[in-house]
């Protein structure tokens, strides 16, 4: 009898014992794991709180990029006012010829101010320049016969226009080479395009004939395509397109005497331009030069 009493007594003593410990032990791992979920919370609270500031960082960088860039897309435009006058807002009924006009003495008086010219003039400069190059152009096709007529068709524009007209080509190929674009295009819609602005004007670049010379001379020669190499690639990807355009003018005059494939030359400058983000009119480039691409094809 006293022997199974004390064998209950040490069966509940061993029972009191082990729900302690079970107990104690719940208690230990149930503080345990509430630190954890603490832990785990701190530390994602501090991840969120740095995420948030890089975030917050991120979004002040964007901010100050889309600044800049705002300020970039305003500047041709404070550039080109400066150099040609403001335009119009009602641009689309004003006389289109007058307007280019306009903008093309507010160039030539821009460069006279630049270049601290008295006389003569930049634009009677240009325009003896124009009528000199037309008088002796270049050779398109036969240049490589002999090394004498390679290296003075290479020598072209120097032998024609001699060194210091070429010096003061070159300085504002080089100083205003963030106006030429607009300039190019100006000039071309006023005396090559459909405008026929010259026709009231009398003022002309070259005629069509010694326009073709030239632009088969940039697009077809040794010569001109290292002369092209030679200035910076939008000055490059500028002349070849405007005398792919002239390429088509004389093939529409049935004047292309030298049989120039333009197709080639239509897709060898969209892969120049397609991918140009600092050309202003991109997008016109690229709509004309699948309109030649079109008209063109067989």
């Amino acid at each position: 009898m006293t022997s199974n009493h004390g064998k209950i007594l040490v069966i509940l003593f061993s029972a009191i014992i082990v729900a302690g410990a079970i107990f104690f032990g719940l208690r230990y791992l149930s503080e345990w794991h509430e630190r954890e979920i603490q832990n785990a919370l701190e530390l994602q609270r501090n991840r969120l709180e740095e995420r948030q500031t890089e975030l917050a960082f991120e979004i002040r960088r964007l901010e100050e990029q889309l600044e800049e860039k705002r300020e970039e897309d305003a500047a041709p435009d404070r550039r080109d006012a400066e150099v040609f006058g403001e335009t119009p807002e009602d641009i689309e009924e004003i006389d289109r010829c007058a307007f280019l006009e306009k903008r093309i003495d507010s160039f030539f008086d821009y460069i006279d101010g630049k270049m601290e010219l008295e006389e003569p003039s930049a634009r009677r400069i240009f325009f003896s320049m124009m009528a000199e190059l037309e008088e002796k152009p270049p050779l398109v096709v036969g240049e490589t016969r002999d090394l004498i007529t390679l290296l003075r068709n290479r020598a072209h524009f120097f032998r024609v226009l001699k060194k210091e007209r070429i010096d003061m080509v070159r300085h504002v190929l080089q100083a205003e080479r963030d106006i030429l674009e607009s300039a190019m295009a100006d000039f071309y819609a006023y005396y090559i395009g459909e405008e026929q602005c010259t026709a009231e004007s009398g003022e002309r670049l070259m005629d069509m004939e010694a326009l073709y010379d030239y632009a088969g001379f940039f697009l077809e020669s040794i010569s001109g395509k290292s002369y092209l190499m030679r200035r910076d690639s939008s000055t490059r990807i500028l002349s070849a397109y405007y005398s792919i355009l002239i390429l088509d003018k004389a093939i529409d005059k049935g004047i292309n005497r030298y049989g120039i494939d333009i197709r080639e030359h239509i897709d060898a400058a969209m892969d120049d331009i397609r991918h140009r983000g600092d050309l202003r009119h991109r997008d016109h480039y690229m709509e004309q030069l699948r309109h030649l691409q079109e008209k063109h094809s067989l």
